[in-house]
């Protein structure tokens, strides 16, 4: 049986866990806090991953949702870069950001491969299931 709801693909989980890490260093730290164009940027990306898996499943179609699958990893990408520049910068110690980053390796596994499971599925002319 195939994956019915957004929620329950792992690609999506990891990114939700990422994005609640994200905002725990962001708002744990006065100094990220007070840049507002740094938190500005370093939340929209976070924030983009989970929501263009989201989107992209709902389209329904195999290679809306691959086009969508790479918005998400580059999302992903941005978040992990400016992760490491609050590192750079003070905001955060490295040791703070181990969680998120993991969580961010992890779901960039996880997308990648669900954007191959898709190019099958599209190339077999297979849709995602439907109620």
């Amino acid at each position: 049986m195939g994956v019915r709801r957004f929620e329950e693909l792992v690609a999506w989980q990891l990114a939700d866990a990422l994005q609640s890490e994200v905002y725990r260093l962001v708002f744990g730290s006065a100094d990220a806090r007070s840049d507002l164009r740094y938190k500005s940027q370093i939340l929209d990306a976070a924030d983009g991953i989970a929501s263009n898996i989201s989107e992209g499943f709902l389209r329904c179609s195999p290679g809306d949702f691959c086009r969508f699958l790479d918005y998400a990893v580059s999302s992903l990408g941005e978040t992990e870069r400016r992760l490491r520049n609050g590192i750079k910068r003070g905001y955060f110690d490295a040791a703070e950001c181990s969680e998120a980053l993991r969580y961010a390796k992890r779901g960039s596994k996880a997308i990648v491969r669900l954007k191959l499971s898709q190019r099958r599925d599209w190339r077999r002319g297979r849709l995602p299931p439907q109620d």
